[in-house]
């Protein structure tokens, strides 16, 4: 099994450095014994909003099947998790629904995936809300990869931001993911998934926004 996104001293006990947005091969079943629920569930968010491919959808299956092994029967967010199963299929049509949402959106402006688009006042990206993040990261021991094309403050970094803080058995990273929860994803995420929403995108992505919800309760 392979992890879609990241690698960590603290969960595979790799490198000394915790890189958001690599590709590189990890050993999925590790990080499930070692943490508990809530780091997988951001996982699972993050790649959800990751530009999909073959890889990265096959890496969401293998972690939702991991998931659906262990979850409690009566957990909130095993309906939407349950829902999602038969989407994690790639096909071409994902790619496309994915540039049409984020990228393209023609006629229309593309859903911004980015927190500056929503914080900064003339909707700039790489601005004051962006380097806060990065700061934060940065106080953690952690930085954005440069191949991985994200930026600190994009959904999927943040979302991989908070699993990695939710692994973390210790003070300071309990007070870091409440921090970034009230003080900074309340602000922006909840009119990021209004606008998905408005966007009438595929089951798919109705699904990711769904289960955001659910997750970070917005």
């Amino acid at each position: 099994m392979i992890l879609f996104t990241c690698y960590s001293k603290n969960l595979f006990k790799i490198n000394d450095l915790y890189l958001i947005g690599t590709n590189s091969i990890r050993i999925l079943s590790e990080l499930i014994k070692k943490v508990n629920r809530q780091p997988q569930l951001y996982l699972l968010a993050s790649g959800l909003f990751n530009q999909p491919t073959p890889a990265r959808i096959e890496n969401l299956r293998s972690l939702l099947n991991e998931l659906l092994q262990t979850i409690p029967k009566n957990a909130p967010e095993l309906p939407i998790l349950m829902a999602l199963k038969p989407q994690l299929n790639y096909k071409e049509d994902l790619e496309t629904e994915y540039s049409r949402l984020f990228i393209l959106a023609f006629p229309n402006k593309p859903v911004q995936p980015f927190a500056s688009y929503w914080l900064e006042s003339d909707q700039s990206l790489m601005g004051n809300s962006t380097l806060e993040i990065k700061k934060m990261m940065a106080e953690q021991g952690i930085e954005v990869a440069e191949n991985s094309g994200l930026l600190p403050d994009h959904i999927v970094s943040e979302l991989e931001f908070l699993a990695y803080l939710a692994s973390q058995d210790d003070e300071k990273a309990r007070q870091t993911q409440q921090q970034l929860l009230e003080q900074h994803c309340a602000r922006w995420m909840p009119q990021f998934i209004a606008e998905l929403k408005q966007a009438n995108p595929i089951l798919y992505y109705q699904l990711a926004a769904d289960f955001l919800i659910n997750l970070t309760g917005f």
